[in-house]
């Protein structure tokens, strides 16, 4: 079995709303695992016709003043010392490369919607982040204030292995925490509750670890993206995994328009999951 831990976290901060609550949420994790964090700030390019270069430089100051304060700020209020990187560059890219370099565990990012996030942040930029990311990417909504995850909804396609990312899941668990696994296919097969137990199965010694209670459940048949949606607006998890195996069981390193749709559709915390080790921009 695949070892994980988190050491290393990695949040994209634009003093946004968004971008600070999932600051709040990687303290919160960083806590509990005594791990260390890293802001990212990403400068934006000010154009300026006039006075282009003393614009800039004011800009940068400015910015710095607020990062450097807010750094102070976590450090006096959680006891955490977080580490600030400022670069320049395009998000995504500088995102995806400070996390390959720093060897980041999780990176905890806010998903788009309307919280005054500006383009940098949002909607497609957070699909490539977790497109091309080699580690695991916790995506937060504007305003979703949690500090422990206890009701996890795992959506499955019913095949061999598609519940190995556990050992990954287990390390968001709080105690006395639920793992609702949820059969979703797109095609017509018998929503047996014996297939989804065989599969459970195979993670067994780890839940019993854990003292993880499991329910099981099938998707309704709407869709992949629609019973995982309309599964998560009814029983209300903390915590939805979605992992590549969603959108093709021969490719497990892709994440494609199933997770896409999550995404954009989802009102709660996303786990974005693949293989380990997967090169930037493959």
């Amino acid at each position: 079995m695949n070892s994980y831990s988190i050491e290393k976290i990695l949040v994209p901060v634009d003093l946004s709303e968004t971008s600070l609550n999932a600051l709040n949420t990687a303290i919160s994790i960083a806590m509990e695992h005594h791990a260390t964090i890293l802001i990212l700030h990403i400068s934006e390019v000010a154009f300026n016709a006039k006075n282009n270069e003393l614009h800039q430089i004011f800009i940068a100051q400015r910015d710095e003043d607020v990062f450097t304060a807010l750094a102070l700020s976590v450090q006096h209020s959680y006891g955490l010392r977080p580490l600030l990187i400022k670069k320049r560059g395009a998000v995504v890219e500088t995102i995806i490369s400070t996390a390959m370099f720093e060897k980041i565990d999780l990176i905890v990012m806010g998903a788009h919607g309307a919280s005054g996030m500006r383009e940098g942040f949002i909607g497609s930029n957070t699909y490539r982040v977790i497109k091309y990311s080699s580690c695991p990417v916790l995506i937060m909504p504007s305003k979703w204030q949690i500090k422990s995850f206890k009701k996890i909804l795992f959506p499955i396609r019913p095949v061999s292995g598609a519940l190995l990312p556990y050992h990954i899941v287990c390390q968001f668990l709080s105690p006395d925490s639920t793992l609702e696994v949820l059969g979703v296919s797109h095609l017509r097969i018998d929503k047996d509750l014996r297939i989804l137990k065989k599969i459970t199965g195979e993670i067994k010694d780890q839940l019993d670890k854990n003292e993880t209670r499991v329910k099981m459940f099938w998707g309704g048949g709407l869709s992949i993206p629609g019973d995982i949606l309309q599964f998560a607006n009814t029983h209300n998890p903390d915590l939805v995994i979605l992992t590549s195996i969603l959108d093709t069981i021969s490719k497990v390193n892709f994440i494609g328009p199933y997770t896409q749709q999550i995404i954009n559709g989802s009102v709660t915390p996303l786990l974005c999951i693949k293989k380990p080790g997967v090169p930037a921009f493959a």
